[in-house]
């Protein structure tokens, strides 16, 4: 399933991406926080990479408002083009495919997973719209 996961409590080991409405204060598994699985989270990675030059996937990143709104922009810019009926072969240069088998699963559930990753997108974005008014960094936190 993609989806962002929104209580810790439901978390089953530590292969997961913490979103911090926040700056880091060397604590992990908050629970103001929101979670995406490592592939999840992968999928929309290259939109941070474009963004926030700095992002590092193995530590944290604190990341202003100012920067975040250039990443819903992008978010915005991927999830029209999922919407627009893509060339599967295509994916691969707006999205990430993180491990070996990833590209080929996702396409074996093809439109299940569009719909999915749409919603995700749609639902992330809400939510960063949601915390930006009440902080001025936002926090991935990395594997």
């Amino acid at each position: 399933m993609i989806e962002i996961i929104y209580d810790v409590a439901t978390l089953e080991d530590s292969c997961y991406i913490e979103i911090l409405p926040d700056k880091y204060k060397d604590e992990c598994w908050n629970t103001s926080s929101i979670y995406f699985t490592e592939e999840n989270f992968c999928y929309i990675m290259p939109t941070f990479r474009k963004c926030y030059k700095k992002f590092d996937y193995f530590s944290y990143n604190e990341i202003e408002v100012d920067t975040w709104k250039l990443i819903l922009k992008e978010l915005e810019k991927v999830k029209n083009y999922l919407t627009n009926n893509p060339i599967p072969d295509t994916l691969k240069d707006i999205i990430g495919f993180p491990f070996t088998n990833s590209e080929k699963d996702f396409m074996e559930y093809y439109d299940t997973n569009l719909k999915q990753l749409i919603l995700m997108i749609d639902d992330f974005q809400v939510w960063i719209e949601a915390k930006k008014i009440s902080t001025k960094y936002i926090t991935v936190l990395g594997m």
